[in-house]
């Protein structure tokens, strides 16, 4: 791979569509560019934060066009193919590194030492919180996310709003994100409608989680944003063989995980939304808190 990377005189990166799965191949791509190679990204989650991804020639995969010498992708995507000049894609998942279990940005990082022969390795992905923003100016706000493109890593919505009560009588200020295709039916819940915040671009959502204080949130690709934006997050999940290779794990954070009632994975996969209460995912918020600030 390294002889490949070496050879090629145009390189593109051809991200996953997912906003997690987007967020942490950047990290290959950070390493790539502090590394001294020149690529073109194309993403539609990276072209949305262009303006937090400084220094990265972006494009968004709607616009994928013209022919490389290496097109990189996590995993096989029609628009990688379409970009190879000669056939010469890299799926980073085939390399050595994913071997082995691990947290996938460390698989990623090895990736890059020992398949690309990078010399100059680091965990970031590169991601910065522009001048205009105001990090965690609302101390007390938590963004909440509490949707997901996988139902079964959604907690239900009471329990969520239970959670919120909870919250608010410790003097935080709760909000929901949700996307607006979701946006309808939570204001169908006059609880949760007060709380619901929805932006049409994800700059704007990130906007919103980096000037919040905490994040609290499902397995899914905002609890990556916000850990890697240093907004320390809460993260619930519903086994910890999940946890360990897909946790947010950039900034401060935590994941709170089920009551351990169940013998073997697929109970545990059925069961994990009653066997997680509204006050252990509170209790593990507030070790969360005294790790954060131990004053």
């Amino acid at each position: 791979m390294k002889a490949t990377l070496e050879r090629a005189t145009s390189i593109a990166v051809a991200m996953p569509t997912a906003i997690g799965d987007a967020l942490l191949m950047m990290v290959l791509v950070n390493n790539l560019i502090r590394n001294g190679y020149r690529l073109t990204v194309f993403s539609w989650v990276i072209a949305d934060l262009a303006d937090w991804f400084p220094g990265v020639d972006v494009r968004h995969e709607r616009e994928a066009s013209g022919k490389f010498d290496l097109v990189i992708q996590l995993r096989s995507t029609p628009v990688g193919a379409s970009l190879a000049a000669n056939g010469e894609v890299c799926e980073i998942v085939r390399c050595e590194a994913f071997q082995a279990f691990g947290h996938m940005i460390d698989m990623i990082v090895a990736a890059a030492r020992d398949n690309f022969g990078l010399a100059d390795v680091t965990r970031h992905n590169g991601i910065a919180v522009p001048n205009w923003i105001r990090f965690r100016v609302h101390e007390r706000r938590v963004a909440i996310h509490p949707t997901g493109s996988h139902v079964e890593k959604m907690w239900p919505r009471n329990k969520y709003l239970a959670l919120v009560r909870k919250l608010v009588q410790r003097d935080f200020q709760p909000t929901f994100l949700v996307a607006p295709c979701e946006r309808h039916t939570w204001l169908m819940d006059h609880e949760a409608a007060q709380r619901l915040q929805s932006f049409d671009s994800l700059a704007d959502v990130a906007a919103w989680i980096a000037e919040s204080g905490w994040f609290i949130g499902n397995d899914s690709g905002l609890g990556h944003l916000a850990s890697a934006l240093g907004v320390p997050t809460l993260s619930l999940f519903m086994r910890r063989g999940i946890a360990r290779t897909w946790r947010p794990n950039w900034g401060q954070g935590a994941i709170v995980l089920p009551y351990n009632l169940f013998p073997g994975g697929a109970l545990k996969e059925r069961y994990w939304k009653t066997a997680l209460t509204d006050g252990r995912v509170l209790r593990s918020f507030d070790r969360l808190r005294l790790e954060v600030d131990p004053r």
